[in-house]
């Protein structure tokens, strides 16, 4: 991408000296001193400006990329202890940390128990991009973030949503992520900093999680931007799945600058936490159990009924343009006599809302 940009600005140079230089030859007019400022301006001024942007574009460009990469690179480094001391393996292709994009780094963890993967995104500012940065002031504020996705293994302890997520968010969230939306209620928690509330699906479920993860997000509160531990998927599914939902536990929070880069560690020791505590921990009582697994049905017919009017729509959508592609190969005498019959049928419908109304 850098190489890119530079050969692009200089292919731009280029171009734009041959042009200067043509026409200085076909003019007669190329000087090659001046004496004054005002004298090089008044010639070369459209040049300068489109050379001087070329230079503050990738200027921008290495320097947005260097810090985005020292950004990314120092949060994974205070992580990455607790990565190497809980999975087998780091990384993958031989990279504890991918690029992406300039602005975005991928994390894989495989190899323990109770875990399937971790796969985890580092999305920052576009630092290297000046147009997008220069467009995130007259748009809402993009942070630099760090989301770690968790999936565990089925069956090793009970279904349910949970979720510690800062106050000042808390409706955003629940207005964003179909499982918190459709399965949690809010709970103030004393354990808990006063910046933080719980959204969870049983009290159960709360005294079994919270313990857990308290003490470690109350140490890093100002970071956090949701802790979930989930059975249902984050975002509302288009249709109802042919098998259940991969157990989850998600971890998102803001990354300071690289000098204070330490202060997120309490939140990834939370996280590490639920691997074992919650297959030892959270296991809710028979009547939770049945009021969660009713929840999910009732959730499913939901989704249902949503499908089936979402079929019901493009079946009759289909219907009316096989219709009119039919009416299109019909005689001007045949589709006059069609139109008449649709207008007394439409007609009728009209009469029979008005006796009812009547």
């Amino acid at each position: 991408m850098p190489s890119s940009l530079f050969v692009a600005g200089m292919l731009a140079c280029v171009a734009m000296l041959a042009s200067v230089a043509d026409a200085a030859s076909v003019e007669s007019v190329f000087e090659p001193y001046f004496e004054t400022f005002e004298e090089l301006w008044e010639t070369w001024s459209r040049e300068i400006l489109y050379l001087s942007a070329i230079f503050v574009i990738l200027c921008a460009h290495f320097v947005g990329k260097r810090h985005n990469e020292i950004l990314a690179k120092t949060t994974m480094a205070v992580m990455l202890p607790l990565f190497r001391a809980n999975f087998a393996r780091v990384g993958d292709n031989g990279a504890e940390l991918a690029i992406d994009a300039p602005h975005e780094y991928i994390i894989y963890l495989t190899g323990r128990r109770h875990v399937a993967t971790v796969h985890g995104l580092i999305k920052m500012k576009p630092r290297q991009d000046l147009i997008r940065t220069l467009l995130t002031f007259f748009q809402a504020p993009v942070q630099d973030t760090c989301t770690l996705n968790v999936t565990m293994n089925p069956d090793e302890y009970s279904d349910g949503v949970f979720a510690v997520v800062p106050k000042l968010s808390g409706t955003q969230l629940r207005n964003k992520f179909y499982d918190l939306d459709n399965f949690t209620k809010a709970s103030n928690q004393k354990v808990l900093d006063d910046s933080l509330i719980t959204l969870t699906e049983s009290s159960e479920l709360t005294d079994a999680i919270l313990p857990l993860v308290s003490e470690k997000l109350n140490k890093a509160a100002k970071w956090l931007d949701y802790f979930i531990v989930s059975d249902q998927p984050m975002y509302k599914p288009e249709s109802l799945a042919s098998q259940p939902y991969a157990k989850r536990i998600s971890l998102s929070f803001r990354m300071p600058n690289h000098r204070n880069a330490r202060e997120i560690v309490p939140l990834v020791e939370a996280l590490i936490a639920c691997l074992d505590g919650l297959p030892q921990d959270c296991h809710v009582s028979t009547v939770i159990k049945s009021k969660i697994s009713k929840a999910r049905e009732e959730a499913e017919k939901e989704l249902s009924k949503k499908a089936q009017a979402e079929r019901a729509r493009e079946l009759e959508e289909k219907r009316i343009r096989e219709k009119r592609e039919a009416e299109k190969t019909l005689s001007p005498e045949a589709q006059r006599k069609l139109a008449a019959k649709e207008e007394k049928k439409a007609l009728k419908k009209r009469q029979k809302s008005v006796v009812k109304r009547g």
